[in-house]
């Protein structure tokens, strides 16, 4: 996956969990239990520079074909 399909998947997101826009870059790091102060910035950082790889990769993957956290609204709504 690369930047441009993790953008592109992160409008996907918004429209399946009935967002008002693309899942924000901050939300899909708490989803994705990005550790640190500002989960949003490693997803800023890969969408500029090559994508996620690995497990993050898979995750947005299984999300896309309809996977969701179950805490899904407190993820969204810290």
């Amino acid at each position: 996956m690369n930047g441009k399909e993790l953008r592109d998947a992160r409008g996907t997101l918004g429209e399946l969990w009935d967002l008002p826009g693309p899942l924000p870059m901050a939300a899909l790091g708490r989803v994705l239990r990005l550790q640190g102060r500002d989960p949003g910035a490693t997803v800023r950082d890969w969408e500029r520079r090559g994508g996620p790889t690995g497990p993050a990769a898979l995750a947005v993957e299984l999300m896309l074909d309809g996977a969701r956290p179950r805490d899904l609204e407190t993820l969204l709504n810290p």
